[in-house]
């Protein structure tokens, strides 16, 4: 109204409405267009009819139409917007401005409802246009004067609505009423008896519904045929009407007026009162209904939506639920029947919708409306998309992590697994990581297990750099819960994520933790935990295999020299192309070990090709200045005794040991003078007697060897050693040394030294030679005149010589290697086989030899 006055004194008026296509049908001379708001762009319907004379019979029918349809208010009648008219070319034309509608007749050709369905929708619908014309004749006291199809209405929410109002009359007829006057519009097959005879007293007399109870007929037929009366006759055909309605369907045509039924008796109608009635009814009306009657209903609503029309259930239900839930009228039980008739629709349709009731939902602070959505998840999140889930859901659904409620944490924790793989990275590490770590610590054990659940199906979406980061950490904190169904789902996440961990990882951190629960108390536990050892052992026997490879290849490809070097030590594993052997049974394990611990000490050498670790780890040492390159080397029992026995292990020889070693026969203990040795005054008195003898026997000349072939060149830059010890030694080593050996046997440096335990009965060499037959004793040197000839010296004069000897270095000879055994705890006191020599302890002659 101001719209129009202000036009009128700005000069003109602009209709705020955009006409566009019309429709193929429309009631009387009318033709119905789409439009929409200027402003807002909202849907509306316009209604068009011109004429060039103001005062056109049609023109005037169609000024009582909007006249009337303004003062007119009823949810089955067509709600009025505005209207104007104009002229346009010398012709005036009325516009209508109505809520936005389609024809009736084009509804059915969209919908093509069949059997129940299409039954209940019609007598949805019939039901409204009943109550529509039972408002006109019965409160009102009007009469329609045409109804048919094409005054029949759809809504978007496919509610019925009545129009064509032009020839509305009241029911007294005054004289200047419509309906008698352009009576020529009503066709002449809707037309009742007393109309078409233009009877009007039978009209004022007859009840207010008799002329637009035969109309009511008239829709009825058109309705259930779904096509316009061409004449009366095809009133006649009653195979289209339902059976439970065909007799109020044959009482509203009756030809009487006064018999016609009344359209509020219709109403009551028990087939127009079907089960789609009554569910939209009740939702029409949910702000008067107590507590327990929504309660009731929306329990049973789930199970009634399938005998519901889908379109009827989507485009009319749909939005009456999303508006009663966001506006508090539906309890939380509503949600799940609404996303039942979600099911219905796309993805688009979906968002556009539903989605915005259940963002604001999700913002709501009532827990029991917040548990219905997240119990339901799994049937709406399918239809989500990434910006609705980071901008709508997901800032409102994370509050429940900390929710007080521990059935909301849970099915808040649950509810990620839908929505999860429609959400960004960026938010699942710097959010949802966040909250489960805090999850995993949770009191509820249900909760904690089910953490490590959701941790295990949602690391394909995290990224393998947070995977390796976090996995490991998060699963074996999991082990260690107490509650058993955590650590079994910490067993089974592993092995789900076995891609994510490297061989390092397993072997130093993931099967440490796992082997535990192997002996676990409960079963299942202990079932997962050998399913996990099972498959991260064979994680790591695959890596084996590519190092094995990789090594081969590289062997391979460095050609003779490489395959060379790694068959001499090197880099290379002592175990390269023995694993199988090594490893293949307990046997081969212990025969290994063996071998090792006699690789350390001097026993038999590895097999050729397969190098020591020892000495592939050690760097090779020149051999000490005193010992002859060569020695060994020759042939006869010597050479048959060193090929039995392996290498001593040698290390670097300190400076002051080789200078030591330079003044000495060169025996090979050079590098043991600072170690400190169990000794009894025993082992000293009979170390005074090795080193005075050579002293006191300058002069006798040195025995030959018995079995050694070859003489060892004693040192030029020897002390005052007598030869004789020097022989002796020579001699002893030559029979059990080699060029690989970096020091003398125990039991051949003794011997070497005069003191004859090289044929004692628990020496270990035995154990070694038993198979080449028995080892050639050295020779013994022959005790000297002048040695027993001076037995009255002095014992400080021995001593003293003593530690003058091993002052210059020859001391060091008689000392055993590596501790092995102590001299006089049991090779003092032991006597040769062959019985010739006398207990050092309990001889009297310390010298007797």
């Amino acid at each position: 109204m101001f719209a129009k006055l202000t036009a009128l004194v700005g000069g003109g008026y602009s209709f705020p409405y955009v006409v566009e296509d019309a429709y193929d049908s429309a009631w009387g001379q009318w033709t119905h267009h789409r439009g929409k708001a200027k402003d807002d762009n909202a849907p509306v319907s316009i209604f068009r009819i011109s004429a060039t004379d103001p005062n056109d019979r049609r023109l005037v029918c169609a000024r009582n139409g909007v006249k009337r349809l303004k003062m007119l208010r009823h949810p089955n009648i067509l709600a009025y917007k505005d209207s104007t008219e104009t002229t346009e070319k010398g012709a005036t034309v009325i516009l209508l401005v109505t809520e936005p509608v389609k024809p009736l007749k084009e509804v059915l050709k969209e919908l093509d409802l069949q059997g129940q369905h299409r039954d209940e929708y019609f007598a949805m619908g019939m039901l409204h246009m009943t109550n529509a014309v039972s408002f006109l004749n019965n409160d009102c006291k009007l009469i329609h004067g045409n109804l048919c199809m094409a005054a029949v209405l759809v809504t978007a929410s496919l509610d019925w609505r009545l129009s064509g109002f032009d020839l509305l009359s009241e029911h007294a007829l005054p004289p200047d009423h419509h309906l008698q006057h352009s009576a020529w519009m009503v066709g002449d097959q809707y037309k009742a008896a007393e109309l078409a005879r233009s009877e009007w007293s039978v009209i004022q007399q007859g009840p207010p519904w008799a002329v637009d109870a035969w109309g009511l007929g008239c829709l009825t037929q058109e309705v259930f045929s779904c096509t316009e009366m061409a004449s009366v006759e095809d009133l006649r055909r009653t195979d289209v009407i339902p059976p439970a309605l065909l007799q109020d369907y044959q009482r509203l045509l009756s030809s009487a007026p006064a018999r016609r039924l009344n359209p509020s008796k219709v109403a009551q109608c028990r087939f127009l009162n079907n089960r789609l009635v009554e569910v939209v009814a009740f939702m029409e009306n949910i702000a008067v209904k107590d507590t327990v009657e929504k309660e009731s209903f929306f329990r049973r609503l789930p199970g009634i939506l399938p005998s519901i029309p889908a379109p009827v259930a989507v485009r009319k239900l749909l939005p009456l639920l999303s508006s009663a839930l966001e506006f508090g009228g539906a309890p939380p039980l509503a949600v799940s029947a609404l996303l039942v008739i979600g099911a219905h629709l796309d993805a688009e349709e979906f968002n556009r919708r539903v989605v915005p009731c259940l963002s604001k939902l999700f913002a709501s602070t009532d827990r029991a409306l917040r548990r219905s959505l997240l119990e339901s998840v799994e049937q709406y999140s399918q239809h989500l998309t990434t910006p609705i889930i980071e901008e709508q859901i997901y800032p409102q659904l994370q509050t429940g992590f900390t929710d007080t409620h521990a059935y909301i944490r849970e099915l808040t924790l649950k509810s990620m697994l839908s929505l999860a793989p429609k959400m960004t990275n960026k938010t699942l590490v710097t959010s949802v990581l966040k909250h489960l770590s805090k999850l995993q610590v949770d009191e509820e054990p249900s909760i904690r297990a089910n953490t490590t659940v959701l941790l295990g199906n949602l690391a394909s979406y995290l990224g393998d750099a947070t995977c390796r980061r976090v996995l490991l950490n998060a699963f074996s904190r999991a082990l260690k819960d107490g509650f058993p169904p955590a650590r079994i789902a910490g067993l089974r996440a592993l092995a789900a994520t076995k891609q994510y961990y490297s061989s390092e990882d397993v072997a130093m951190r993931l099967l440490p933790v796992a082997c535990p629960l192997a002996m676990d108390a409960i079963p299942e536990v202990r079932q997962g935990a050998l399913l996990v050892l099972d498959t991260f052992v064979k994680v790591l026997k695959d890596e084996e295999e590519v190092r094995r490879s990789k090594e081969v290849a590289a062997a391979e490809a460095a050609g003779p020299a490489g395959a060379g070097a790694a068959g001499g030590g090197g880099s290379s594993s002592y175990f390269v192309g023995q694993a199988p052997s090594v490893l293949g049974a307990t046997s081969s394990m212990l025969t290994w070990a063996v071998s090792g611990l006699m690789n350390t000490v001097g026993g038999a050498a590895p097999a050729a090709g397969a190098p020591s670790a020892a000495a592939a780890g050690s760097p090779k040492v020149a051999s000490p200045p005193g010992r002859v390159a060569g020695l060994g080397s020759t042939g006869g029992t010597a050479a048959v005794a060193a090929s039995s026995r392996p290498a001593a292990v040698t290390a670097p020889v300190p400076p002051a040991a080789a200078a030591g070693a330079s003044k000495t026969s060169g025996d090979g203990w050079e590098d043991d003078d600072d170690e400190a040795f169990e000794v009894d005054e025993a082992e000293l008195a009979a170390r005074a007697r090795f080193s005075a003898k050579p002293a006191a026997t300058t002069s006798r000349p040195a025995p030959a060897p018995t079995t050694a072939p070859a003489a060892r060149v004693p040192s030029t830059s020897t002390t005052t050693a007598a030869p004789a010890l020097s022989a002796s030694r020579t001699a002893s080593g030559a029979l059990g040394s080699s060029s690989r050996f970096a020091a003398d046997e125990p039991a051949e440096a003794l011997n070497a030294a005069g003191g004859g335990w090289g044929d004692d009965a628990d020496d270990p060499e035995m154990w070694e030679d038993m198979d080449k037959g028995p080892k050639p004793k050295p020779a013994a040197a022959a005790a000297p005149a002048a040695a027993r000839a001076s037995a009255s010296g002095a014992a400080a004069a021995r001593r003293a010589a003593g530690a003058a000897a091993r002052a210059g270095g020859d001391g060091a000879a008689a000392k055993p290697k590596l501790g092995a055994m102590k001299l006089g705890a049991t090779k003092l006191g032991a006597t040769s086989t062959g019985g010739s020599k006398s207990n050092l302890l309990g001889s009297d002659d310390p010298d007797n030899w």
